[in-house]
């Protein structure tokens, strides 16, 4: 046994001696794990998250509102809004259907839709304007076929593939919240019950200026507080609203005198134009 003993002492001396380690395999002798060999090593996919940038919100009218706190500034948090895109181009003005009042009529008369004079995009009154106060039952001259037709009518015929609702002009002088909005919200049902995917995109009504003759009953505090509106009403359906408002008002919390017609009401064809410009670039897309 002694002699045993003596033996398995020399092999532990040899071993030390050689610079063997007793510990866990792969382990230095301080008991740290050494570092991997670049052979060792393998090829980890680096998985770096792809993420969108956020899209930019068009903040132009922003110094207008905060020079003039009488009106009702957009709220630029807002997810209904939206925001600035790619030119569309003309093929996605061509797909546009333009449910309105009078300022818009005015593009079937200037010919700045694709058909001029004869374009079937611009949905309005017989007379070139409807009042949202009095939609429901309103006879519409449906530009298709020259037939007399309520809206909800005209959308179950021919199925739009997106309507631009834009109108309000005519009825916020005398309308509050809750009438505007119930007289809106049953617009939107009626397009949605009629024409379930057809796309409805909310338009602000556009700035007008102190020559009209009814400024006082209307003006742009009275439309910019009526556009506040209907931004709600596309957050509350899940819809999208374009603030055109902002790419014609000027620095005086009016329409630009070089886009508005004589009348004050009616933007004339440079201001419409702008507007088209404004419509592209701000395009509705799906997947925002």
């Amino acid at each position: 046994m002694k002699k045993f003993t003596a033996l398995f002492l020399i092999f532990v001396f040899v071993l030390s001696a050689a610079g063997c380690a007793f510990g866990p395999a792969g382990t230095d002798p301080s008991g740290k794990t050494p570092a991997a060999s670049a052979d060792d090593k393998t090829d980890a996919p680096e998985t770096e998250a792809e993420t969108e940038p956020a899209a930019e919100i068009d903040r132009r009218a922003e110094e207008v509102y905060l020079a003039h706190p009488e009106l009702t500034p957009v709220d630029y948090g807002s997810p209904a809004l939206l925001p600035i895109s790619e030119d569309a181009g003309q093929a996605y003005i061509d797909n546009i259907t333009f449910l309105c009042d009078s300022p818009f009529y005015w593009l079937k008369l200037y010919g700045l839709l694709s058909d001029g004079y004869d374009t079937t995009q611009v949905w309005t009154g017989p007379e070139g304007t409807m009042t949202l106060a009095y939609l429901r039952g309103f006879g519409m001259l449906d530009p298709i076929d020259g037939v007399e037709r309520t809206i909800p009518e005209a959308v179950k015929a021919h199925k739009p593939p997106f309507i631009l609702i834009t109108i309000g002009i005519n009825g916020v002088s005398f309308m509050d919240e809750d009438y505007f909005k119930t007289e809106y919200q049953n617009l939107i049902d009626e397009i949605r019950t009629n024409s379930p995917d057809t796309v409805i995109v909310l338009q602000s009504i556009l700035p007008i200026s102190p020559a009209y003759r009814n400024w006082g009953d209307i003006t742009n505090v009275t439309i910019t507080r009526a556009n506040r509106w209907i931004l709600q009403l596309a957050e509350e359906n899940g819809l999208k609203y374009l603030d055109s408002f902002s790419c014609l008002v000027g620095e005086d919390g009016n329409i630009r005198a070089d886009l508005v017609m004589k009348d004050g009401l009616h933007a004339n064809e440079a201001g419409l134009t702008l507007v088209l410009e404004y419509i592209r670039t701000h395009a509705y897309l799906p997947n925002r």
